[in-house]
């Protein structure tokens, strides 16, 4: 390969990657926006969780929710944005509440020394009509 093919390969990686590495720092907490943060230590002391594995936390939480009075939909999905990185979104729909219709928490994980901690949760709900926010949103309802 000469000088000037070496040149432009390495010209057009390094602005691929500046254009790339920008995207991937900001998508993360954007991901993030309209949940309220919540203490994961008290989440997980709330919910008695004693697993670390995204998949069994996701279970664990399935499981604590028995209450389906009023339930239209529930679901839980756990992906793995990268081999060490994973987001568990668990959704309920249809509480029994007078002023709250839905819940969602997001439960970031990231796997440290073989081991998956819980490094950020975050909270959005739903209100039921006349009740404040439609949409998915942090912040409390009526």
């Amino acid at each position: 390969m000469n000088k000037s093919t070496l040149a432009r390969s390495l010209f057009f990686l390094a602005v691929f990657a500046c254009i790339q590495i920008p995207a991937a720092a900001f998508s993360q907490p954007a991901t993030r926006s309209g949940y309220e943060t919540i203490n994961p230590k008290r989440f997980i002391t709330d919910r008695k969780i004693t697993v670390s594995n995204p998949k069994d936390i996701a279970a664990k939480l399935f499981i604590l929710d028995r209450e389906s009075e009023g339930r239209k939909s529930d679901g839980i999905l756990v992906e793995y944005p990268t081999r060490e990185t994973a987001v568990i979104v668990h959704t309920v729909v249809g509480l029994a509440d007078d002023s709250v219709a839905g819940m969602r928490h997001r439960i970031e994980l990231r796997l440290r020394q073989n081991k998956w901690e819980i490094v950020w949760i975050g909270r959005q709900s739903k209100c039921q009509p006349n009740r404040g926010h439609q949409n998915w949103a942090s912040g409390h309802c009526k």
